[in-house]
């Protein structure tokens, strides 16, 4: 006669073992999938050497690589805990729910919180700056000391850091990104002799452009663009590295200076500031 004792025992050891089954090859399975996603990620999206599908500078590249690795992680491990819940005939509809609305209320208490993480995310993947930039984001101004998917740190001109919630920046003006133009307005008497003077600033553009390793193509002599009581106005523009218009000015200024004193040509007052110039970095 059989002993149904052995036979339920025989059952249930069956069936834990199924389910001990089962459940490492969810554990596994999961496992193996957050190594191929990161596998994935570092080879194919933000791979230092060899094929990839986007190119960002080195900080760039590890805060998305990062990003995209934890959310592929809470992922998995969400999806994990309701494959083993099932496994144990526990209802997992309201649990998904319940998340669902979780997530509902802390994205609505925590809107701004989201907005800077959005923002920062996609000023991050469209390389809008990068640390070490010259800045202008609304009313703040300076050279970006760190940034991060929530905040901006601005160092301006004089040593004070400014912190930035990224998705307070809605307009935003890089002045590092490409070349700067140096412009020089120098005014002179209507009793000089024009053209003498302009072969004079010629000279100055000439020269500079050979010395200064800062600006980029030959400074240019525009002409003369402006007449004020007593004096013509002559303009000369120069296209700089970024953040050095202002001491290839300043050279080209004292150049300008020298070759008319020696050539004894009448001055008026140096060169007048241009109206709404851009913001500077004098550091």
């Amino acid at each position: 006669m059989v002993n149904m004792g052995d036979v339920l025992t025989t059952a249930f050891l069956w069936e834990a073992g199924k389910k001990i089954v089962k459940l490492g090859v969810i554990l596994v399975g999961a496992e193996l999938a957050l190594h191929f996603s990161r596998l994935l990620i570092d080879r194919f999206f933000f791979s230092k050497t060899g094929a990839r599908a986007f190119y960002f500078e080195e900080k760039r590249a590890n805060t998305l690589s990062s990003l995209l690795k934890n959310v592929v992680r809470y992922a998995l491990y969400f999806m994990m805990l309701v494959m083993i819940l099932q496994e144990f005939s526990i209802d997992t509809t309201s649990i998904v729910a319940g998340a669902g609305v979780i997530g509902l209320a802390l994205g609505v208490g925590a809107q701004s919180l989201i907005k800077d993480v959005i923002t920062g995310f996609f000023i991050i993947f469209e390389d809008q700056y990068a640390v070490g930039d010259y800045i202008v984001a609304g009313e703040m101004a300076g050279t970006v000391e760190d940034m991060g998917l929530r905040i901006t740190k601005l160092r301006d001109a004089n040593g004070v850091l400014h912190i930035i919630p990224n998705g307070a920046i809605a307009r935003l003006s890089n002045y590092t990104r490409g070349h700067m133009q140096a412009v020089i307005n120098v005014p002179v008497p209507y009793e000089a002799d024009i053209d003498k003077v302009l072969n004079l600033l010629e000279r100055a553009c000439r020269e500079i452009g050979a010395e200064m390793e800062e600006v980029v193509e030959v400074p240019k002599v525009l002409g003369v663009v402006d007449f004020h009581k007593g004096e013509a106005i002559i303009r000369l523009i120069a296209k700089t590295k970024a953040l050095e218009q202002v001491k290839v000015e300043t050279t080209l200024r004292r150049r300008i200076k020298v070759l008319l004193d020696e050539a004894q040509i009448p001055q008026s007052t140096l060169a007048r500031p241009m109206a709404a110039q851009a913001p500077r970095n004098d550091n």
